[in-house]
């Protein structure tokens, strides 16, 4: 075949990624946060659109269509860079200054959200996001032609390109792109979204058959991506952000705590076929569940909202599949994320085959827009969609040099031992020594899960690893799992999965079997003793597979314990420095290169 499309997508919203797609496969996607090392980075992608440029060997003529997930966003929270610069605190002073003013009070939109602005900037400062921001003003800043064209702008500046090459798809439109095409389903397939908000739409139903997706539902009437993210920050955490820590402390909730709260939530909803329908709507979410959950204790409100949200959606998938006869299924958008509701959706009778990609939140709508562009320009040109390939991995982000390590170690030199020509079984003898080790080498992963290139490892089978990460290096909640990275081969051995369904990303939950318990226990969720686990191929990342492979001759067990390698509320690393950094600021014992082991003297 002889065709040469190379397709570059956007998302710039919370989580601002881009993606780079030739010939029908994605070859880099990296989120801007990993290059600028703020957390959920905002706005024009820039530093993430050059490193995936360079790591593909593309220069900015060589792109033919640029593909730029969501048609309109809200202007206010792209100049503000709401999730990317807000605290708590934030999020709650935003509450009684903007949307209590706006939802309660009616007051203009207009007025309100330019006020809003001048405060917020007053108190946080003004943010860069590579718009042009000059035109705009009181009178025209909600216009969404206006930020469009900023938008435009931002990419014909950065990249020199002609905004003839400029594609705008619709969010939801790439979450369902996303969902389908990374899986390694092209039989007829159920696609489900939803989320919080997207291009006016929470939740979308379509159909995969006979190489066309067609989208058969959709509604804005889905709350409950919303309703997570107020009951996050109610319990004191912070939204876009903190939710899976909601998800981590629900299965510690008792029936009794539970069944306090549970009734607060299953009242608003119910599904009614594929639509949802309110029960009782409430004015305000944050406001109503502030009264109405007076006095009920904090884990019974996550196991409530937890087990409210799996009986909603359960309900709505078992809807879908019997509208439509299929029993393959697809999903994708923020709820997506939800690790224990995959789990409950991959237990339903109905459902045979069940796949979620890499962080199917928005981050990934810069590869859904892309895949979204290469269907259709297959469709145009009349060639067979089969070309389009699905992810076998999601090592998809920055390598670097021997040079790069070198520069990172050298001013560190005096406080850490350098040793060279270390090998896995050398990593494993280190595990068993119960060594909590940084692994930094080859292509960063996409997304918000470490797959063993950007991770710290353990001994799984040793409960006090979980204290010692927590408290001398990861600074993280008490309350949150940690997961195994597993090899393919003893997937079987520890996880309770009789349809065989695929975990290659740490996207899906699942029970576990008895000799999990004991050799992968500090690697299970404590309440529950659920995995979110990494089934580990030699085929997707052999180097992983092989340093596990040796810890399992030393010991027996064939998984690892494995956490992203960040600090707390900070960025997975993305370079050796970053790396470097990390030990610096904490009490990890090691840090592997590959050949090279920086050692805590």
């Amino acid at each position: 075949m002889d065709m040469h499309m190379t397709i570059l997508g956007l998302h710039e919203g919370h989580c601002a990624t881009a993606a780079l797609m030739k010939d029908g496969k994605i070859v880099a996607a990296i989120s801007e946060e990993r290059l600028t090392r703020n957390k959920n980075e905002v706005g024009y992608p820039k530093k993430a659109i050059d490193a995936c440029l360079e790591q593909a060997g593309v220069k900015s003529k060589d792109i033919n269509l640029i593909a730029m997930s969501t048609k309109d966003f809200n202007t206010l929270w792209l100049k503000i860079k709401r999730e990317s610069s807000f605290s708590t605190k934030d999020y709650v002073l935003e509450q009684h200054e903007y949307f209590k003013p706006l939802i309660i009070d009616k007051k203009p939109i207009q007025e309100l959200a330019w006020s809003y602005i001048k405060t917020i900037e007053k108190r946080k400062g003004a943010k860069h996001s590579y718009y042009d921001f000059s035109s705009m003003d009181e009178k025209n800043f909600l216009d969404p032609e206006l930020l469009r064209k900023m938008r435009i702008k931002a990419v014909v500046d950065h990249l020199g390109i002609d905004e003839s090459k400029i594609r705008f798809i619709d969010h939801h439109t790439c979450h369902a792109h996303f969902a389908y095409y990374c899986s390694p389903f092209r039989e007829d397939t159920l696609i489900l979204t939803a989320d919080a908000i997207g291009d006016g739409l929470s939740a979308t139903v379509s159909i995969a058959r006979n190489n066309k997706i067609e989208r058969i539902f959709s509604t804005n009437n889905f709350q409950f991506a919303r309703v997570y993210r107020y009951i996050t920050l109610l319990l004191g955490m912070k939204p876009f952000e903190h939710e899976y820590k909601v998800m981590g402390l629900a299965p510690y909730s008792n029936s009794k705590e539970l069944e306090r709260a549970y009734h607060v939530f299953a009242e608003l909803m119910k599904v009614d076929g594929l639509e949802f329908t309110w029960n009782k709507k409430p004015k305000d979410l944050y406001f109503h569940f502030r009264e109405a959950l007076e006095g009920c204790r904090f884990d019974g409100i996550a196991g409530a909202l937890q087990k409210v949200l799996e009986e909603l959606f359960a309900e709505w998938v078992g809807n879908a599949i019997k509208k439509t006869g299929i029993n393959t299924v697809v999903i994708g958008g923020g709820i997506a994320m939800n690790i224990k509701l995959n789990l409950a959706i991959s237990k339903m009778p109905e459902v045979k085959k069940f796949f979620v990609g890499p962080s199917p939140a928005d981050e990934s709508n810069s590869m859904g827009a892309c895949y979204a562009t290469m269907d259709e320009y297959c469709k145009n040109e009349g060639l067979n969609k089969d070309i389009i390939a699905p992810l076998d991995h999601a090592y998809l982000g920055n390598d670097f040099t021997e040079e790069d390590i070198i520069k990172a170690i050298e001013p560190a030199k005096h406080k850490y031992e350098i040793k060279r020509g270390v090998n896995h079984s050398d990593i494993a003898r280190f595990l068993v020594q119960g060594k909590t080790i940084g692994i930094c080498r080859g292509r960063m992963e996409f997304g918000a899960r470490a797959l063993g290139n950007r991770s710290i490892i353990a001994n799984p089978s040793d409960h006090s690893t979980v204290k010692n990460i927590n408290n001398q290096i990861k600074f993280r909640d008490f309350w949150m799992p940690f997961t195994p990275s597993i090899l393919a081969e003893r997937a079987d051995d520890y996880l309770i999965n009789p349809k065989s369904i695929g975990s290659p990303f740490m996207t899906i939950g699942f029970e576990t079997t008895e000799l999990a318990r004991k050799e992968l226990i500090a690697a299970l969720h404590p309440a529950d003793l659920t995995a979110r686990p990494q089934i580990v191929t030699r085929a997707t990342n052999q180097e992983y597979h092989d340093l596990i492979s040796e810890f399992e001759k030393l010991t027996g067990i064939g998984a690892v314990l494995n956490t992203s390698l960040n600090l707390h509320g900070s960025p997975i690393v993305c370079t050796p420095k970053d790396a470097v950094e990390v030990m610096d600021n904490s009490k990890l014992d090691m840090m592997y290169f590959g050949n090279t082991l920086v050692c805590r003297k």
